[in-house]
């Protein structure tokens, strides 16, 4: 089954089901020892993958995968990661078909994280990558706490001591 999009339907659905996101991973070889990933994700129970592959072809770009199995079911994922992408193609779509609702507002602060990656200014200062960092703080809100996890525990002390390397800079 082939299923064609239209550009205001790709604005609604993803006003409903998209999400513009900042992930951030312990990875020592990176200059402060964390690597930032914007992501742009679309995901759906596997009944209406063709969805996701769509959206995949109309970008020309992303790719398909799982997101995760539970009692439920399987929930597939549209995801792009690479900042040439989102900069060149997903971007440019919702800046000429504007999102509706508070997505509207989480693209802007989106929108501004990747251009700012794509000039590498957060590899700037460190006061720079900790502007972003704050920057993808605002893009999603959970509505439910998730439990702390090693990984992000150990992501929170990495930022932390981050912060006061850069307060004992400006002392």
């Amino acid at each position: 089954m082939t299923t064609k999009l239209n550009p205001q339907w790709i604005v609604g659905f993803v006003d409903g089901e998209g999400c513009f996101n900042l992930d951030a991973h312990i990875k020592k070889d990176m200059k402060w020892k964390v690597q930032l990933q914007p992501e742009f994700t679309v995901v759906q129970n596997e009944i209406d993958l063709q969805i996701l592959y769509a959206l995949k072809e109309y970008f020309g770009c992303g790719t398909v995968t799982v997101n995760r199995t539970d009692k439920s079911g399987t929930r597939w994922q549209f995801r792009v990661k690479s900042i040439t992408e989102l900069t060149e193609k997903i971007i440019p779509f919702f800046e000429e078909h504007s999102l509706k609702t508070k997505k509207k507002i989480e693209f802007q602060s989106f929108r501004t994280i990747c251009l700012q990656m794509k000039a590498k200014y957060h590899l700037n200062s460190l006061k720079n990558f900790l502007e972003i960092v704050d920057q993808g703080t605002q893009l999603r809100v959970r509505l439910r706490p998730k439990a702390k996890s090693v990984k992000s525990t150990k992501l929170d002390e990495q930022i932390a001591c981050l912060r006061a390397k850069l307060l004992s800079f400006t002392l």
